[in-house]
């Protein structure tokens, strides 16, 4: 009798155990998109838009939703980072105001421009990490 209860026990110890480790999660991707200059310098300040594009709601595109047009900042080693909850073709455009002293030492400012398309997607997974990096250079 004791034996059985034994046995018991540990069948459901080992389905608990099984059960908690073989759980997937559906995991939103993140966007994680280095902006640099065309020299490797990494552009600090620059304004990152991660939208799906201008032709959202056509046929074979994805819908135009807020949750997937996101704007930031690039921080000091220039990377964005965007959080999304679906998968999704998306355009980066990437405008970076770059300042500097011109050969008389008068302040210049300097419009850069950058572009990508990307491809996210949602996975079911274990690990809570699903990273997408991309790098857009702004010219």
């Amino acid at each position: 009798m004791k034996h059985k209860h034994l046995f018991s026990f540990g069948v459901l110890v080992i389905s608990l155990i099984l059960l908690v480790a073989c759980s997937k999660k559906d995991r939103g991707p993140r966007l994680i998109v280095h902006v640099q200059e065309v020299d490797g310098t990494p552009a600090a300040g620059a304004i990152v838009h991660a939208w799906p594009g201008p032709d959202a709601g056509q046929p074979g595109s994805v819908i135009n939703d807020e949750l997937m047009d996101q704007t930031t900042s690039s921080d000091a080693a220039g990377e964005a980072t965007f959080d999304f909850k679906f998968s999704a073709v998306l355009d980066v455009d990437v405008i970076y105001y770059k300042n500097y002293l011109d050969s008389l030492l008068n302040p210049v400012v300097d419009t850069l421009y950058g572009h990508k398309v990307v491809k996210i997607e949602e996975v079911r997974q274990k690990s809570s990490e699903n990273n997408y990096r991309e790098t857009v250079e702004v010219k």
